[in-house]
């Protein structure tokens, strides 16, 4: 199975990601009637932990995807498939403003794990665009596992250098 094909699968059932996110966008709705900021304790806040990492990390993939797609590969936005590419992102923003009007992110567990996580993938992306427009993707003609593998070492190389300078 290629990375491809796992794409594909998911524009070839579009009920089923329509589904997912109508769900998570129903229980934030749900959470925004019922759950206030006095009653935001131990079970439910890590309900809405559980429930931002459900929206966010497909999310998250299809931006990348998304990224990828336009930056790298220069396809046309207009020729992508709408579930697989734009339902993740309008279903993760959707849901992110629904709970953010319930409760503050900052009290949700994990959260600051999950943004962290974002932007460091965020500036590997960036990093790693630069360093093909600047003709190092010579050798990534052809060879997408050699871009993947390439972006996961500077993504783990930025990780232990952040760490370290948090430290």
């Amino acid at each position: 199975m290629k990375v491809q094909d796992f794409i594909n699968w998911f524009g070839n059932h579009p009920n089923m990601v329509l589904g997912y996110f109508a769900i998570v966008i129903i229980i934030s709705l749900i959470g925004l009637l019922f759950v206030k900021p006095s009653n935001f304790k131990a079970p439910i806040n890590y309900f809405y932990g559980v429930l931002i990492y459900a929206v966010t990390i497909p999310g998250l993939l299809a931006l990348i995807l998304l990224l990828y797609s336009f930056f790298f590969l220069k396809t046309n936005l207009l020729q992508l498939d709408l579930v697989t590419y734009f339902v993740p992102l309008i279903g993760m923003i959707a849901s992110l403003i629904i709970i953010n009007k319930t409760v503050a992110m900052s009290q949700i567990p994990g959260f600051g794990r999950l943004s962290g996580l974002f932007m460091l993938i965020m500036i590997t992306f960036v990093i790693t665009y630069i360093l093909q427009r600047m003709f190092f993707g010579v050798f990534f003609v052809g060879r997408f596992q050699y871009l993947i593998g390439f972006f996961l070492l500077l993504l783990i190389g930025i990780k232990i250098a952040w760490d370290r300078i948090v430290r």
